[in-house]
């Protein structure tokens, strides 16, 4: 063997741990092959996370297309008989209906309160001085730079603590910490 041959032991040592290092790399470096074809479509179409929305499969599709979709995904597994998958596609298509109104009333009343806040922070404004709109506007700069800050901390917390798998850990030690 190579380190064999090697007389200086800090050489050795620097060898071996290249050589170690090449390998991990090897290994990591190696692409996932025991990925079912399924899993893949599924993480492609209906995994797509975008700063923390839920899946984004379903979004711009009719109830019509919702329910099919969940039905066909069912009938897959569970193996439906032509009354079962028909019973299950008007459930599907009666809940998909619902959640879809359920949106739309949401998202209208989210712009009515935009717009109320709007209105209702330009009234307060013209009751201040100039000067007091402009203590006013930093403190606001002031708060949503400490609240990034303060994100940006927590989330690097939870990925760290996420992908040591010791999210229990930490919780027991601030449990003991009180």
């Amino acid at each position: 063997m190579i380190v064999g041959f090697i007389k200086n032991k800090e050489m050795k040592k620097l060898m071996l741990s290249l050589a170690l290092s090449g390998l991990m790399l090897a290994g990591f470096a190696q692409e996932k092959k025991d990925v079912k074809p399924e899993m893949k479509e599924m993480q492609t179409s209906v995994h797509k996370h975008k700063m923390g929305r839920m899946h984004d499969g379903f979004k711009n599709k009719t109830p019509e297309e919702v329910a099919k979709m969940k039905t066909d995904r069912m009938d897959q597994k569970l193996k439906f008989t032509d009354k079962q998958r028909k019973d299950i596609y008007a459930f599907n298509l009666k809940q998909a209906k619902d959640h879809q109104k359920m949106a739309a009333e949401h998202q209208e009343h989210r712009s009515k309160m935009k717009k109320q806040r709007v209105a209702e922070h330009e009234k307060m404004m013209g009751m201040l001085t100039p000067e007091q709109q402009k203590t006013l506007k930093d403190s606001y700069a002031e708060n949503r730079k400490m609240h990034k800050e303060h994100w940006k901390k927590d989330r690097q917390l939870k990925r760290k603590d996420f992908k040591k798998g010791e999210v229990t850990k930490t919780n027991d030690a601030e449990v003991k910490a009180s």
